[in-house]
């Protein structure tokens, strides 16, 4: 777990050590760095580290929501379903997400880079639980379950993307995205 911070100072020095976490995690594998070596390289205290996480997994936890929190903030219109929207969004998510390389490499070099998706899962289902409160037991499901399948879909494309050496623009991306999210998977003559 990590603090959630309640002062920009605060949340500052909280980026800070997340920073120091991707930096390591950029040279080594994840397993192999300890909190011990992360303040060592910082130059900071252990407790100075505790302070903001209870875990070295709870800085990842703390990088990875943050990374997703500042994605979202680059979303146009929140959850407008009009295609000409949709698309921005999807166009701005590619780009946002391949201007995150050094994560996406150091996810895909200690190998959690379902990690993100995962993460993205979680967010989103914690995003769209109070938008749903007024609906039926099982209207409630489909909603919390549609917004995982899209959002487990969506993060696992980036993570595709990124392992390919993006060969695709964001743009072409966003196309594949949108196709995919408001359309059927398979048409009435397709077998599937």
């Amino acid at each position: 777990m990590y603090k959630q911070c309640r002062t920009e100072q605060s949340a500052a020095r909280q980026r800070i050590l997340e920073q120091g976490l991707l930096e390591a995690m950029s040279q080594r594998h994840y397993d192999t760095i300890s909190v011990s070596d992360l303040c060592a390289q910082m130059g900071i205290p252990r407790k100075s580290f505790y302070r903001y996480f209870s875990s070295k997994e709870g800085a990842l936890h703390a990088l990875l929501d943050h990374a997703l929190l500042d994605f979202e903030s680059t979303s146009v219109a929140g959850f407008s379903m009009e295609e000409g929207v949709v698309y921005q969004n999807m166009v701005r998510m590619f780009q946002y997400w391949r201007s995150q390389e050094k994560l996406l490499n150091a996810l895909a070099k200690s190998g959690l880079s379902g990690m993100l998706a995962q993460r993205a899962i979680e967010h989103t289902v914690s995003e769209i639980g109070p938008m749903t409160s007024g609906l039926s037991g099982d209207e409630r499901l489909y909603h919390v379950h549609a917004a995982s399948f899209v959002a487990c879909g969506l993060f696992s494309m980036v993570v595709q993307w990124h392992h390919s050496g993006y060969p695709q623009s964001p743009e072409q991306m966003a196309r594949i995205a949108v196709r995919l999210v408001s359309r059927p998977l398979f048409s009435n003559g397709d077998k599937g």
